[in-house]
């Protein structure tokens, strides 16, 4: 299971041993699809790997607030910038409370980013710092950088994993 560290501020010991290139994404705020469309002079795509009904991972049923029981839908996509190779590889889970109303369109987003939903208005925000879940999280996992973070929009949660991939950190050192 990963270990995940809590960012509560911008120095962690895991987040010291980052480059300061890296750090800034890690702890960056709003769309990584904005961030990495500027980063790639507007160019952008996403790659959806699978989208299911599964049961979460151990590790995502407390930031979720949901019991172990309950499925979830898991979406795992690529997202590349100017590149031949994907720079993110993105796993979003969503309890299925999440996906009623107006979050329906989260199951149908096929070929567009999760981000350019959940940022087209200000009404997403990332889960308050004095409730009792973590809401930032970092781990450096075999495959890169790895950060978790759980949003609130339209008062439901979902949690998004974003693992910044060697072509992405190939692309900040140009």
């Amino acid at each position: 299971m990963t270990r995940w560290f809590t960012v509560k501020n911008k120095h962690h010991d895991l987040l010291d041993s980052a480059s300061p290139s890296i750090r800034a994404w890690l702890l960056a705020q709003g769309s990584l699809t904005q961030q990495i469309r500027a980063h790639a002079n507007g160019q952008f795509r996403v790659l959806p790997l699978q989208e299911s009904l599964q049961h979460p991972k151990r590790d995502e049923i407390k930031p979720l607030n949901i019991k172990p029981s309950q499925r979830v839908w898991v979406r795992e996509v690529l997202l590349y910038g100017n590149d031949l190779e994907p720079w993110v590889h993105a796993r979003s889970v969503m309890p299925l409370r999440t996906l009623r109303g107006s979050g329906r369109r989260l199951k149908l987003l096929k070929n567009r980013s999760l981000g350019s939903v959940l940022f087209e208005r200000a009404g997403v925000q990332i889960v308050p710092k004095y409730q009792q879940r973590k809401s930032r999280q970092l781990s450096k996992l075999n495959e890169g950088w790895t950060r978790r973070t759980t949003y609130v929009w339209h008062h439901k949660y979902l949690l998004v994993q974003e693992t910044f991939l060697p072509a992405f950190m190939e692309a900040l050192s140009q």
